[in-house]
């Protein structure tokens, strides 16, 4: 398959590569969030300077993406195979948003730099200087784009939470059952604390 091949030549187990992928996504929202709320921009008057966070300048657009990044690492651990895969689409998209707008530095309007200078400043003139942090949101787009693509080859083989209750072929329950599956053996008859199911369980029964 193809996600093995590239899963060894990338020398990552399975576990190992939902873990990378997973925290790649995670890490990249956080990422996001707390770069959009620094400042981007930075206008200096006279006597007082004021500062443009990136979420001023793209009117809230650079959060938004940075908290649906976050929303699709907690859809990640709810769904199944092919609709992971989706998700990874998605979150491919939301990457390369992430990466043009950091990449862009949107410039804050001049008239707003105006109405904010002057809540500081009798100053009508201003230097306007950039700061670093753009290319911080540009790395989280990167990230996110870059787990993106191990999430769409990897999850088909990605454990469901469906096959941590199953029986064996002697009737026993594996021991990482989940609680409402334990519920649902036991409304079913069996008995998911004995290693056989059925009255036959020992043999004899004295």
């Amino acid at each position: 398959m193809i996600e093995t091949k590239i899963n060894k030549v990338a020398g990552l187990s399975l576990g190992r590569a939902r873990f990378v992928a997973l925290a790649g996504v995670a890490l990249a929202g956080l990422l996001a969030l707390i770069v959009s709320g620094q400042p981007w921009w930075r206008a200096q008057g006279s006597d007082a300077g004021v500062a443009f966070t990136g979420s001023d300048v793209t009117a809230g657009l650079s959060q938004a993406l940075g908290a649906v990044a976050l929303a699709g690492f907690l859809l990640a651990l709810t769904l199944r195979g092919r609709g992971r895969q989706v998700l990874a689409g998605l979150l491919g998209l939301v990457g390369i948003a992430v990466v043009v707008v950091g990449g862009f530095r949107f410039q804050p309007d001049t008239a707003a730099v105006r109405a904010k200078l002057q809540q500081v400043s009798l100053s009508q003139e201003f230097a306007l200087t950039g700061t670093p942090w753009p290319i911080g949101y540009v790395i989280a787009g990167v990230l996110l784009l870059a787990a993106a693509v191990l999430i769409m080859i990897t999850a088909p083989s990605w454990p469901t939470r469906s096959d941590r209750f199953r029986r064996n072929t002697d009737g026993a329950a594996t021991a990482d059952a989940e609680p409402i599956d334990l519920w649902k053996a036991m409304d079913a008859g069996a008995d998911p604390t004995d290693e056989a199911d059925g009255p036959d369980r020992s043999g004899t029964d004295n």
